[in-house]
């Protein structure tokens, strides 16, 4: 359907921009968490086939900022062996989604989300010694998974663990690598049509909404359990995930 920016209230703004917010400190916390908490708050607002567009663009200035934060401890060798493969790879699902219905997408984000919790779970325990080669293969799946749908970054997670990055220097890797997964994304998007103006604005709201959630995420890490955002997280995520698989089945307005 066609989107203007008059079918967004001044509330569902304020709405959007506060769920931005929120997602922007999760993300700030863990390098993901904002693909994941956005999705069930915008697919009533704009429309479901709207939301990976998007967040494409919000994404990309949401890890823009946190790079240029943490800037001086990214890894440029690891960063260039996964973006060898994580754009192709982007390009292909990327051309995957744009052929998927509204009611597809809907399930497919559902369906995501619902599976990050277990998945989650399971690459964590895991510990990950990738080389150059591993690192490749892992960039090319997760550049695939990542065109379809938002919030794949969790999945590289333990792959940047394994490959012994932590802290500062996690969080600088994993939002280049980001960078370049959306930016894509953005491209195409915005190339075939999917990113109009309109859109754009939402993703600039958003987007901008998540940069001081980035500064918050600093100020909590050091009074929260991380446990116990995890739990929060996978609780928000569960709900969303519920939610956008109903979404098919809703009557229509």
């Amino acid at each position: 359907m066609q989107f203007a920016l008059g079918d967004v209230a001044a509330v569902d703004f304020a709405v959007i921009a506060l769920a931005a917010l929120i997602a922007g400190t999760c993300s700030g916390m863990t390098g993901f968490g904002g693909g994941l908490l956005l999705p069930p708050v915008l697919a009533p607002i704009i429309g479901v086939e709207h939301v990976v567009p998007v967040l494409s663009f919000a994404m990309l200035i949401t890890n823009a900022h946190r790079l240029w934060l943490y800037r001086k401890h990214a890894n440029l060798k690891l960063i260039g062996s996964v973006l060898i493969t994580v754009v192709p790879c982007v390009v292909i699902g990327t051309t995957i989604y744009l052929g998927l219905s509204p009611e597809t997408i809907s399930i497919v984000l559902g369906s995501f989300l619902l599976l990050s919790i277990p998945v989650g779970r399971i690459l964590a325990r895991r510990q990950l010694q990738l080389g150059p080669l591993g690192l490749a293969v892992a960039g090319g799946g997760f550049g695939i998974i990542s065109g379809t749908t938002p919030g794949a970054g969790m999945l590289m997670v333990p792959v940047l663990l394994g490959a012994g990055m932590a802290g500062p220097a996690f969080l600088a890797t994993d939002a280049s690598i980001s960078i370049a997964v959306n930016l894509t994304k953005a491209v195409i998007f915005n190339h075939l049509g999917s990113l109009p103006l309109a859109l754009l604005a939402v993703g600039l709201v958003i987007g901008l909404s998540t940069v001081p959630g980035n500064y918050a995420a600093r100020w909590i890490l050091g009074r929260t359990s991380v446990r116990l955002h995890a739990r929060l997280l996978e609780a928000i995520v569960l709900v969303g995930g519920l939610s956008l698989l109903a979404r098919p089945f809703w009557p229509a307005s």
